[in-house]
């Protein structure tokens, strides 16, 4: 506790100041990052991706090594342009909040570790989204969505055994009456799960979460480490229900329809604007290297355009959640002390604005959901 001590909604007063004054240098930062980011694509609208692509074409290798070449190298500067505030905001401002407990090695192999999977996914993306506006240059759009929306479901089915496995250390929950006492909860919850693991976050961060990861056979229970060791069993209790309550009302299979849905329109619309703006960017066809930065362009314009949407959508899918799990364990002290404790230790502001939570939060504000839990116990 504090000496300042808690608030009226059981936050700790001097975490919540220091979280607030931490969320400003971030914007401050993030604001800085996004101008850079914005300079760059500038830059390469124009006329640097035409330079980069007329370079690569002259250089003797089938079309699909030059498409590597071409990528490869927007990538990796780019890439290295974020570096810097990556490691600002992502290690030394972590290291110096007490949010994290790695070494500077440790950051930087997953650093090592996202940039591959990263070059990976986007060459390969990039290689496919050329062939088919080669292909089909009406209905590219069409393919290149349907494709992204089967790799979609694929990786929400093998994240849990293969993408955290990259990044964490897991195993069984070691305490037979704790692995029982979540199982129990499962099975009160409706939720069928193949088993409930131990993920060990310590190694890395201070922050504590869990989840439902997962689907069928892959489905499991995760729990961090740093949950189990600073949380109180019925806190436990009350953060799994919560998410427990997102497979009961089946939320991870909503939102990935939610999200193909709203992708077809934002890939219809992309294909629509660049047959249009090509030409603009001096373009001689659609197929060049040099349209790939235009198709980010509109890509991320029109997916920033529908993030309001999107975040009011999940902050429903919240708040129901919260309510379930109220509901399944009766326990709203034990909810809102959880509420209050996630936010303290891993700093994240529990009474933003009112065009804070519209714009940037995906759930409802901490102060908001100890009320509901008030609510719930008064009513």
């Amino acid at each position: 506790m504090s000496l300042v001590g808690v608030d009226a909604w059981g936050f700790d007063q001097e975490r919540q100041a220091f979280a607030r004054r931490l969320r400003t240098r971030r914007r401050w930062l993030a604001g800085v990052r996004a101008s850079l980011l914005a300079g760059f694509l500038v830059a390469l609208l124009a006329g640097g991706s035409r330079m980069l692509d007329s370079w690569v074409e002259g250089v003797p290798a089938p079309s699909w090594a030059r498409t590597a070449a071409f990528i490869t190298i927007l990538y990796s500067v780019g890439s290295g342009l974020l570096l810097p505030f990556a490691y600002v905001s992502g290690y030394r401002w972590e290291v110096e909040a007490d949010l994290s407990s790695r070494t500077r090695g440790s950051w930087l192999r997953d650093q090592g570790k996202g940039f591959v999977l990263g070059l990976g996914a986007t060459v390969l993306g990039g290689e496919v989204l050329l062939w088919l506006l080669a292909t089909s240059p009406d209905w590219w759009w069409l393919a290149a969505w349907a494709l992204g929306a089967l790799t979609a479901f694929g990786l929400s089915i093998l994240a849990p055994v293969l993408l955290v496995p990259m990044f964490f250390r897991s195993r069984p929950v070691q305490d037979p009456s704790l692995r029982s006492r979540i199982e129990a909860l499962a099975t009160a919850a409706g939720v069928p799960v193949v088993g409930v693991y131990e993920l060990g976050a310590s190694a890395k961060t201070r922050r504590s979460n869990a989840g439902v990861m997962g689907h069928g056979r892959t489905r499991r229970i995760v729990v961090t480490d740093t949950l189990l060791s600073d949380y109180s069993h019925d806190e436990i209790d009350a953060v799994l229900a919560h998410e427990l309550g997102h497979e009961k009302f089946r939320d991870p299979f909503t939102g990935l329809v939610y999200t193909v849905t709203v992708s077809l329109g934002v890939a219809a619309a992309v294909g629509i604007l660049y047959a249009l703006t090509f030409r603009t960017f001096l373009l001689a066809s659609r197929t060049n290297l040099g349209g790939l930065p235009v198709l980010a362009l509109w890509a991320g314009l029109l997916s920033l355009a529908t993030s309001p949407i999107d975040l009011w959508w999940s902050r429903r899918r919240e708040r129901r959640a919260d309510r379930f799990a109220l509901e399944l364990t009766t326990k709203p002290a034990a909810f809102a002390s959880a509420i209050a404790k996630l936010h303290d230790k891993n700093l994240g502001v529990a009474h933003p604005t009112r065009w804070e939570v519209w714009l940037l939060y995906s759930h409802p504000s901490g102060r908001e959901r100890v009320e509901a839990a008030r609510a719930f116990a008064a009513s």
